[in-house]
């Protein structure tokens, strides 16, 4: 009978073990497919945040140059106190990234650079530098290749051209000089995984143009990583093709590997690709624990086959380490949010103070700039004749003014004071009154190709703003005469079917319709495809913000009856909600 019972008690031990290994077996599988695919998010997210990021401020600092090298100041010459002031202006903007700004002039001669150290080197040539090479040729802002400063620092650069009046000719070039060891300083501030990180900023031809190692800068990714991995071939061929994307690979040794990557854009094109490689360092801790386990486990065996008390008393120990382990990880997860939830508390703030200086800036903008459209106003009606230098210095004057208040308007949206003076209006007539201001805009360059219809019989009387109504109606047309070149502008308002409290105002063109690359953020701030007209991407932001304010809804889409171009409407309420 003992020999039975202890028959019995070896077999269920044995059989409790059994199923013990099979449950650690799972327990292992299931945490290791739970913190790769946790790694896998993050790694990704890190990626594409810090990509766009990069792509934001690339953006920035080409337009800061832009806005810089149509100034008038810098046009009138560098030598000029004003000129420097707007230089360094520009340089502080953008000092996160740029070592300094340069301006080279129309042979290449460099006439100012806001770095104090090289003011020795004012007057030197620079014609043979990449960046003004490369300006000369194509009259476009450029982001330049790879290459080594005058103090030796691996580079690369933001360029923009300056045009003189009246004909727009090429002067010069503004050129930001970018040290990669910034970029890369600036990328890993934001990455949340932070263990064994290396980031790789790499071209399209998978230069490695990016990398805290000086040595690994101008080599190929492909023989970096090793292409004898097929995984990791794949993936990189994916990635100078412009994709994101996440990965794991093993390295020789049995070290586990996890990448991510996506692409930088500059001027609505992919010339480069961050790649973030770090350790399996998560699942290696995992598998620590897990080892231990087993360890108490095939102990407990032995235990259980002589007592089951003893057997019990280490189940006992392996819950209190499990509950060990979960605590651990609950204090490193706390920890991890707590400094997510400091960056974005110091963001939000870098964006208040960015918001209140904008607001700022653009009042102080617009103080001078008033004085100066009512001078040139008075200027050119008292010299009785038009004037190119008169007319240069009231055109730009109203486009600063313009760009001001569209700032404005923006800030008052952020913070939910923009306000709305509603009255009767007669919208057929408002539009009427529209069309025939901006047929007077264009009068100055008349295209014969190029016609406005308006089609409408509603005499209808509507609650709205007629200012901000007249905004939207100019801004839409503005669009239109800026993207056709021949054909008709068709103009309409009716009734919308469906909801007779309803009218609806479209401006169909026949131009080159909505460029497919930025229909899905079209009516967002600084999104703009113009080649004709230099805008700043604010127009449609500003027309969807007065359409809803007033309770209606905007839209786009492709002119489909016409054959081309594209339609723009938007509907308004008759009476004020």
């Amino acid at each position: 009978m003992l020999i039975v019972i202890l028959v019995a008690l070896a077999a269920i031990s044995t059989v409790s073990i059994l199923l013990a290994y099979a449950a650690l077996q799972n327990t292992e599988s299931r945490l290791d497919l739970a913190a790769t695919d946790e790694l896998r998010r993050k790694m990704s997210e890190d990626a594409s945040e810090v990509a766009a990021e990069t792509s934001t401020n690339l953006d920035i600092i080409s337009r800061t140059l832009q806005t810089a090298a149509s100034s008038p100041i810098l046009l009138r010459g560098a030598d000029s106190e004003e000129a420097r002031i707007l230089l360094d202006a520009a340089s502080i903007g953008t000092e996160q990234y740029t070592l300094r700004i340069n301006y080279l002039d129309l042979a290449g001669t460099l006439v100012y650079t806001t770095e104090p150290k090289l003011q020795g080197s004012i007057g030197s040539d620079r014609s043979n530098a990449q960046y003004y090479v490369q300006i000369k040729e194509k009259n476009q802002p450029t982001l330049t290749g790879l290459f080594k400063t005058t103090d030796d620092k691996m580079a690369v650069s933001v360029a923009a051209p300056v045009f003189a009046p009246p004909a727009n000719s090429f002067n010069g070039v503004l050129v930001a000089i970018i040290p990669t060891e910034s970029i890369i300083n600036k990328i890993e501030e934001r990455l949340t995984v932070t263990t064994e990180n290396q980031v790789f900023i790499v071209t399209n031809n998978g230069t490695i143009i990016g990398h805290r190692d000086p040595v690994v800068v101008g080599k190929n990714i492909f023989g970096e990583l090793g292409t004898q991995n097929v995984v990791v071939s794949k993936n990189l061929q994916l990635m100078t093709d412009g994709k994101s994307g996440v990965f794991e690979y093993s390295v020789p040794g049995g070290k586990r590997l996890v990448a991510a990557y996506s692409p930088v854009t500059f001027s609505g094109v992919q010339p480069w690709s961050v790649l973030i490689v770090t350790t399996h360092a998560q699942n290696e801790a995992f598998f620590s624990i897990l080892n231990e386990q087993r360890i108490f486990t095939i102990f407990g065996i032995i235990l259980i086959a002589i007592i089951t008390a003893i057997f019990m008393t280490f189940i006992f120990m392996i819950n209190r380490r499990l509950q060990g382990t979960v605590q651990s990880q609950d204090v490193q997860i706390k920890s991890q949010f707590d400094h997510l939830q400091e960056a974005y508390e110091r963001l939000t703030e870098q964006d208040k103070i960015k918001d209140e200086f904008i607001n700022v800036a653009a009042h102080e903008l617009r103080t001078p700039v008033l004085p100066i459209i009512l001078s040139a106003e008075g200027l050119a009606e008292d010299m009785g004749t038009e004037d190119s230098k008169v007319e240069i210095i009231l055109r730009n004057a109203k486009r600063i003014n313009k760009l001001t208040n569209d700032i404005l308007d923006v800030s008052r949206i952020k913070s939910n004071s923009f306000k709305l003076q509603k009255e009767r209006i007669n919208i057929r007539k408002l539009i009427e009154e529209t069309i025939q201001d901006i047929l007077f805009k264009v009068a100055a360059n008349p295209n014969p190709r190029l016609k406005i219809r308006f089609d409408s019989k509603l005499k209808e009387e509507i609650m709205a703003d007629r200012g901000r109504i007249n905004q939207v109606i100019s801004n839409l047309l503005d669009n239109a005469f800026n993207f056709t070149d021949e054909g008709t502008i068709v103009v309409t308002l009716k009734h919308v079917e469906k909801w007779a409290s309803f009218i609806e105002i479209r401006v169909a063109d026949t131009g080159k319709g909505i460029d497919p690359s930025i229909r899905p953020r079209l009516f967002e701030k600084f999104v703009t495809k113009s080649e004709k007209a230099k805008g700043t991407g604010l127009g449609l932001y500003l027309c969807k913000a007065i359409v809803e304010a007033h309770g209606g809804k905007i839209w786009a889409d492709d002119n489909v009856e016409a054959g081309r171009g594209a339609i723009f409407a938007f509907t308004l309420p008759v009476e004020a909600s």
